[in-house]
């Protein structure tokens, strides 16, 4: 229907009124209603539908850790935040348009009641992407600019929530005291937010008791039901902690009659048990049982196993405690953390009983499978490679006292032996290729085939590494068993010559030789010589055995004493030597232990000499049969082993000190003071090292004909030490060197460029090889990251020569290294726009303005990376 034409103009007139009067410097009814409806429902509606969905999402996606006390809130990982920026850069988009266009300050006063939500939504943008500098900027200025406006505190809320994020507590306490301070609070304001913000700043601070009160507090006003559990839970743990196993119980119970996620409420179920202290344990042993025969919790008969044996451990019943542990680990089927832990429980239990080879089984395992940012992760390795040292020499003497014995059989008797291995042998290697041949002859639909090539259209037939789909079953089968590992023999040992599984059987192994013996082809283990070759059948063999035996003895004895403390077991090992053998490489020193073990004991004044075997007693021995030997002055003269060991602290202060002037680069200094030390004092048990350092001070002086001369010296006068391997490795770098000129030194020994911390204006660059093309489409690159994720910002992207065969890529500005530190994270992380920039090795680093003057005018590309590396990113 056509209207008529003065309906037409009349309606246009209208429409330009309107318009008129919807200006953002009119303070009338019609230009409020319009701009705040326009504000609400374009811009800020979308951004807050967009930033509650990507926050939903990362929630969802989240996993818990709960060997730990839960996160109060949940912000996800670093990666997680990095895959949210570009939703965030959106809400943050929409809603500076949102301020742009529909602002309305008149009078110094915000009157689009919209604005300060649009503000607020483009702050909490900036929180979850890690702006927390952007972040925190922004919630202070909403927390001044509009007083009285509905969110104001809320605003100071979050402000608080990024200082716990930055650690800066005193500064979120400062806001939250702020808030309580105000008489009267809006009526929607966020009671339970202010609780559970207070309670996380005091878990921050260690006061865990405060923290219950304030969660106790949340908890009971709390408005989301799923934080509400959520929190219910950290309750339980804090109880827990604070050994308040009732009230941990009962809460945790109270959690898992709340209808909790299945994860949450199955982790509640187990604390119960976890908490469980003293009492009677058969309930909730019979609630484990019921939970175990649930086929919803097949993922988790891990972690049910496990909550049994902490049960049995409570209660003493070790045996039975280490059969669940087992079974734990059994049938772990996704959790490796978990598989972890029944590992590490096991081999506590046993290292506890002083039963060290399966407990070096179970360390080595657990080391494998644990985070390097668990608590006891250094613990565990330390152990680990104790425990193999100790186990490499119980088993030289389990297969050494083997072999001795094999040899004390009469010939017909040790053939006998041998023929009866090869059988087993055969038997087990025609199992083995019956076992092979079966499997390639059966594909996945359980038909023959003869094919065990790939089939045309890349179908693959059955046999085993022609089928990606059964290597990959494999290989997750394997990582849930034994983690990741590296791809060599004896994977299982940390030292590939130490294992708990001792070799303890009185026959010998045959020695084999790519498993074909050198003479027809035949394998090793078919020739029955292989089996005797080891066999200490004379009396030169026996003494090399029984040598081996003394030194793993004695090692072992001092494991025992230094590194493991069980003076107990060093004690045997020593006797056993001593006992053993009437003279050995190790007697003396054997002696010598066991006098200062006893020494010690002594010195506490609770121990009682009932068998005479005191240090008196090996002090006479030593000095009736070694009388000039260093251990009879040791036992003369008790006093002189604090007298060395008083000369190496200071030997080592000294040094310490000549290489902080070396740091100073007083080169000639150092040098005159380390040619004193090697001159005068010969038994200096650093001279090594003071050798290096007078060459390292050489070659600061520029000069590197001297240089790798000092260098030799250090190889021939000190062969086979680490600092004549470190030498090596310099002539090495050296002689890499395609401009050998001798005006200068080396660029690894020339003093570096001096660098600062700085934490104001930076830039991010990047390093491109001239070699690798045209710079320009790795520029444009840069720039589309840049587009998709930081649109609300504009970076410059620019290039200069470095040098002959680098150019340098600049990306500014940055108003502080914390800013320049996240936008390197995220262009280091990313793996859409950046494909061929960021994986090609290029070296890139965030840079302060001073410092970028400093490189480029020394062009020290290596020596800024290690300032980098030491300053940024380890400081990360």
């Amino acid at each position: 229907m056509i209207r008529p034409f003065h309906i037409r103009s009349g309606l246009l007139g209208l429409s330009v009124l309107v318009l008129v009067g919807c200006s953002t410097e009119k303070n009338s009814f019609v230009s409020r209603t319009y701009h705040r409806l326009t504000a609400r429902d374009n811009g800020w509606f979308n951004a807050n539908e967009k930033l509650k969905e990507s926050v939903a999402a990362m929630e969802k996606a989240n996993v818990d850790d709960f060997d730990e006390v839960l996160p109060i809130f949940v912000y996800g990982t670093d990666d997680q935040a990095k895959a949210m920026v570009p939703d965030m850069e959106k809400c943050i988009e929409k809603c500076g348009t949102v301020i742009e266009r529909h602002s309305m300050e008149i009078g110094n006063k915000e009157v689009n009641s919209w604005i300060d939500d649009a503000y607020f939504v483009m702050g909490k943008s900036h929180f979850y992407k890690r702006s927390y500098f952007e972040a925190e900027r922004t919630f202070d200025y909403v927390s001044r600019h509009f007083k009285g406006q509905n969110r104001q505190l809320e605003s100071k809320l979050w402000y608080a929530r990024t200082a716990i994020q930055n650690e800066q507590y005193a500064k979120a306490q400062s806001a939250l005291d702020e808030v309580k301070g105000q008489k009267v609070l809006p009526k929607r304001f966020p009671h339970d937010q202010l609780s559970a913000i207070q309670a996380d700043v005091n878990l921050k601070r260690g006061k865990v008791d405060d923290a219950i009160v304030d969660l106790e507090h949340a908890v009971e006003i709390a408005s989301n039901r799923t934080q509400r559990v959520r929190w219910m839970f950290i309750l339980a743990q804090l109880y827990m902690a604070k050994g308040m196993e009732e009230k941990a119980i009962a809460q945790f119970n109270k959690v898992a009659r709340s209808h909790p996620p299945y994860e949450l409420g199955f982790q509640a179920e187990i604390f119960q048990a976890l908490s469980f202290d003293r009492g009677n344990a058969a309930v909730l042993r019979k609630k484990l049982k019921r939970m175990r025969r649930d086929e919803k919790n097949k993922d988790h008969y891990d972690l049910i196993e496990y909550a049994m044996a902490d049960i049995d451990l409570k209660e003493n019943l070790d045996s039975s405690a280490i059969v669940h542990l087992k079974t734990s680990a059994r049938v772990s089927t996704i959790d490796t953390r978990q598989k972890a832990k029944s590992f590490l429980k096991l081999a506590d239990i046993y290292f506890d009983d002083k039963k060290y080879p399966p407990a070096q089984q179970y360390y080595d395992s657990t080391s494998a499978l644990l985070a390097e940012t668990h608590k006891r992760y250094e613990e565990v390795k330390v152990r680990a490679e104790v425990l193999t040292e100790l186990v490499e020499q119980l088993d030289i003497i389990a297969r050494e006292d083997s072999l001795q014995a094999f040899a004390k059989l009469d010939p017909e008797e040790r053939e006998k032996r041998v023929r009866k291995l090869i059988k087993e042998r055969e038997r087990a290697e025609e199992e083995k290729a019956q076992a092979e041949l079966e499997a390639r002859e059966v594909n996945p639909n359980g038909t023959p085939t003869t094919d065990n090539k790939p089939k045309p259209g890349g179908e693959l037939n059955a046999w085993y590494f022609y089928n990606s789909t059964q290597l990959a079953r494999g290989l997750a089968e394997f990582k849930k068993k034994w983690g990741t590992r590296t791809n060599e023999d004896d994977w299982r040992r940390k030292d590939k010559a130490g294992s708990a599984t001792a070799l303890n059987t009185e026959e010998p192994e045959p020695e084999e030789v790519d498993g074909k013996d050198k003479k027809d082809g035949e394998a090793a283990w078919k020739d029955p010589a292989s089996y005797l070759k080891d066999v200490p059948t004379d009396t030169a063999s026996l003494d090399a055995s029984n040598a081996k035996i003394c030194s793993a003895m004695y090692i072992a004895g001092t494991i025992y004493k230094e590194k493991l403390k069980d003076l107990d077991n060093a004690i045997e090992s020593f006797e056993v030597l001593n006992n053993r053998f009437e003279e050995c490489r190790y007697t003396p020193e054997s002696y010598y232990q066991l006098y200062r073990i006893y020494l010690a004991k002594e010195k506490t004044g609770t121990f009682f000499d009932l068998d005479g075997k005191g240090s008196a007693y090996y002090s006479n021995i030593i000095i009736e049969r070694w009388p000039q030997s260093e251990f009879a002055r040791l036992v003369r003269d008790p006093n002189q082993l604090l007298a060395d060991d008083e000369l190496r602290k200071k030997e080592e202060m000294d040094y310490a000190d000549l290489y902080r002037q070396y740091r100073e680069r007083n080169y000639l200094s150092v040098i005159s003071a380390c040619n004193t030390v090697l001159a005068d004092q010969p038994k200096n048990h650093l001279l090594a090292k003071h050798q290096l350092l007078k060459a390292l001070s050489v070659g600061g002086m520029r000069d590197v004909n001297a240089f790798r001369l000092a260098l030799s010296d250090v190889m021939s006068k000190f062969p086979g030490s680490d600092e004549a391997k470190a030498a090596a490795d310099i002539l090495a770098a050296l002689d890499k060197q395609t401009n050998g000129s001798t005006g200068s030194a080396p660029p690894d020994v020339v003093a570096a460029p001096e660098y600062v911390s700085d934490d104001g204006p930076h830039f991010v660059a990047l390093v491109f090889p001239n070699a690798d093309g045209d710079i320009n489409s790795t520029k444009v690159k840069i720039s589309d990251f840049n587009q998709a994720n930081y649109r609300s910002l504009i970076f410059q992207v620019g290039n200069s020569l470095l040098d002959m065969d680098n150019q340098i890529i600049k990306i500014s500005p940055f108003e502080s290294k914390q800013q320049a530190m996240e936008y390197y994270e995220l262009f280091m992380a990313n793996r859409e726009q950046l494909v061929g920039v960021n994986d090609q090795s290029y070296a890139t680093f965030a840079i302060s303005a001073a410092n970028y003057a400093t490189f480029y005018k020394n062009k020290d590309i290596d020596a800024y990376a290690s300032f980098f590396t030491t300053n940024y990113l380890e400081g990360e």
